[in-house]
Order: structure tokens, then sequence, then C-alpha cells
């Protein structure tokens, strides 16, 4: 029987390079830490996070050593949404 998924979400602003920033002061919280780094969800750039979370929720694997970052602009401000992917 497989373990339920779960899944940890950050937002930030800014460039990609903030959210590297931001990246490694969330691997001090307990299951960013199994991360070694932040990559970019190519190829979308969302309207709001809640239309990113289904494309990062798919593209997420528990086993990965990375979380993914889905950028978000809705006009007014850039946003970022990362996302990792755990089992129990």
């Amino acid at each position: 029987m497989t373990s339920p998924m779960h899944y940890q979400v950050n937002v930030c602003g800014g460039d990609f390079q903030h959210v590297r920033e931001c990246f490694r002061t969330w691997k001090d919280q307990p299951l960013v830490y199994r991360r070694d780094e932040v990559r970019i969800l190519p190829g979308h750039t969302f309207e709001n996070s809640k239309k990113a979370r289904n494309p990062l929720h798919q593209a997420c694997k528990p086993l990965d050593r990375h979380a993914l970052a889905a950028e978000v602009d809705d006009g007014e401000r850039n946003l970022w949404t990362v996302l990792a992917a755990y089992e129990e």
C-alpha cells in the first residue's frame, strides 16, 4: 500500500533569484530540508496561485530532490508558488 502524498507550499514575491534566497530560509522548516534546490516549472506563467497548484501537484514527486516554483503574475504583482511533495 502506498503512503498518502502531502505537499508543502510557500509563496514569495520578486524574481526567481529571490525565490532561491527564500528557499534557503525555508530549508530550515521540517519538510523542506530534504530538498536540495528549487527549480522553475517550465513553460507557464499563471494568473493566480490557485491555477498554479494543479500543474505543480502533477509535476512534483515525493522522491524529487528539488521543489518546483511556478510563476504567478496577476497583472499587479509577480509571485512564485513553491511546492514540494512528501510521503509519510
